[in-house]
């Protein structure tokens, strides 16, 4: 009983984590210590926690609790897990099988940081096209979206927290833009700001939150809306801060 409590709370533990929505974690939970005979189950989930309490033919129960301090999207390996879920209902194998399949998920492949490097700058440089700007808006944005990637890669080494990573985020992709724009780099400063700031953006976050909504899931949809508008308010104040204090004061000194 408690082996199979751990292995459906660590598979659950790992899917919440990896960005999956509040009631696939439940069911997956739920249809896991189903699959083991266990069919009085209560699953209680949110983003940043969750509650399993399982109980025997007996009336005897057990609860566990996990605390999910860090969260990110990793759709690859939601799928893999939900896969194994799917296997695990199946085959019912053992405890050991089930920790260790689910530690090679864990520490399967992930991309590599040159490749994060250039996601963000092609991310850069198509939105601003997209938007409307030239080609040499287009190659200074994808520069400036590889370097962008650098510094929140250095300040996620030291632990900051998202907002304030936003917060500089916001605040490095106006000042950038606007050097390459004055070096005559570039064209179009809005163009490519907008450009940038679509790395930041939470669109999966707004995504996610209203598929929580829809789910009937209003917890966890208040809490993912909160984070995406909090994400949004960090990339506003950096992108205004830049704006109204450091890009003048640039101004200033390159005159």
């Amino acid at each position: 009983m408690k082996e199979i409590l751990a292995a459906s709370t660590a598979l659950g533990f790992d899917i919440l984590s990896h960005g999956a929505e509040t009631y696939r974690v439940e069911e997956s939970i739920t249809r896991m210590c189903a699959a083991y005979g266990y069919q009085n189950t209560d699953v209680f989930v949110i983003p940043s926690s969750i509650v399993v309490t399982i109980t025997d033919d007996t009336g005897a129960y057990l609860t566990r609790t996990r605390r999910i301090l860090s969260r990110d999207t990793d759709l690859d390996k939601v799928d893999k897990l939900n896969a194994l879920c799917r296997q695990i209902c199946e085959q019912i194998p053992e405890y050991g099988e089930i920790m260790a399949r689910l530690q090679e998920i864990e520490q399967g492949p992930v991309y590599s940081m040159p490749m994060q490097y250039f996601g963000f700058g092609m991310i850069s440089a198509f939105f601003t096209l997209f938007y409307g700007g030239v080609l040499v808006d287009a190659a200074a944005a994808f520069v400036l979206g590889v370097l962008l990637k650098v510094v929140i890669h250095q300040l996620e080494k030291l632990e900051a927290s998202s907002f304030f990573v936003n917060i500089v985020g916001g605040a490095f992709t106006a000042c950038g833009c606007y050097l390459a724009v004055k070096a005559g780099f570039a064209l179009s400063q809005d163009k490519m700001i907008i450009g940038m700031l679509m790395n930041l953006v939470p669109g999966i976050a707004l995504t996610n939150a209203m598929r929580e909504f829809i789910a009937a899931d209003l917890i966890s949809g208040m809490i993912k809306f909160a984070e995406a508008v909090v994400t949004a308010i960090g990339i506003a104040i950096g992108v205004v801060v830049s704006l109204a204090i450091f890009t003048p004061f640039l101004e200033v000194l390159l005159v």
